[in-house]
């Protein structure tokens, strides 16, 4: 698995290359990387997610698919726990600084990782269809408690509706539906899905190298070092070796579960992944440092392409 994981990673890493260079010639930017933000939010990964769903139904698919979830929401609430002690930790010592208005951002950039963008094309390619399935679980977990934590964190309130009306919520809910149908949905319907649902690692790609060829790299890295190096160890390393251990746990916990390896193979996977975008998008909704948010996406998913393969290859080492 762990040269899978490095093989899809590399394949994915040439596409961001590509993207970058044509859209440096180009001069494509902002206008560009929020048409493509918005194609995979609200069409792209939607439709991926409900015809994911479109398998024959069965008891105990549905029962790993809980498992997935309850496993999902540890996975987060752990997280949630390491980054408020270690930003209490922060403050207690008196490590305060300028760039503390940005610890909303770094909270939000730690605890929620790149599970739909970088996360579905890189465990497609790695387990098919079917470790989408359980990953689904994950993304649902991330998406709710990111319009209550995340967004309380931003605010200090909460908006019920926006977590029932996002997107991938929707979806996920519509793919429960069609999963437990008695019959699978009709070719005409659920092939249109497929086919744009199929666009999910190309598109996501593009974005991120559309991404990398708007900042200033030398300049920003130099103005956010330390925080920017601090939240990605946290992110890539310190988070991913604490649900190492729990993955673990969890393979001796649930070992009767037939699919439990590849359950945990998933969840351990999306939880490792980069920075999410979701911090670009909630810097830019709430005012907050949009481009720290934006270069602690970028430069944590090129890093992730050497850490991603190492954790699994952890994983393989002791699981």
């Amino acid at each position: 698995m762990y040269l899978t994981v490095a093989r899809q990673l590399l394949v994915m890493a040439i596409i961001v290359i590509v993207s970058f260079f044509f859209s440096k010639k180009n001069k494509f930017g902002q206008k560009e990387s929020q048409y493509l933000s918005r194609i995979l939010l609200y069409v792209v990964n939607p439709c991926m997610i409900v015809s994911t769903f479109d398998v024959d139904f069965s008891g105990p698919k549905l029962k790993s698919l809980g498992l997935a979830i309850a496993v999902s929401l540890v996975f987060h609430l752990v997280m949630i726990f390491v980054v408020t002690l270690l930003f209490a930790f922060k403050k207690k010592n008196g490590l305060e600084d300028p760039s503390d208005a940005r610890d909303s951002l770094s909270k939000i950039g730690i605890v929620f990782t790149n599970s739909g963008f970088i996360g579905i094309p890189l465990i497609n390619g790695v387990f098919g269809g079917e470790g989408v399935f359980f990953l689904m679980g994950y993304i649902l977990v991330f998406n709710v408690l990111l319009w209550i934590w995340g967004e309380w964190l931003m605010t200090g309130s909460v908006r019920p509706l926006k977590i029932l009306l996002n997107p991938n919520v929707l979806a996920c809910a519509a793919g429960l539906a069609v999963f437990c149908l008695p019959f699978k949905m009709p070719y005409v319907l659920i092939e249109p899905l497929k086919m744009i649902g199929a666009c999910n690692g190309a598109v996501s790609m593009i974005l991120l190298g559309l991404l990398f060829s708007s900042f200033d790299i030398a300049g920003e890295a130099k103005l956010f070092a330390k925080p920017l190096a601090r939240d990605i160890f946290v992110r890539l390393i310190f988070c991913p070796l604490i649900l190492l251990a729990l993955t673990i746990f969890a393979l001796n916990l649930f070992n009767s579960v037939s699919e439990i390896h590849l359950i945990m193979s998933v969840l351990f996977i999306a939880a490792s992944c980069p920075v999410g975008m979701s911090v670009s998008s909630f810097a830019v909704v709430f005012e907050k440092d949009s481009n720290y948010a934006s270069f602690l996406v970028a430069v944590s998913s090129a890093a992730c392409v050497v850490t991603i393969p190492l954790l699994v290859g952890l994983l393989e080492a002791l699981a």
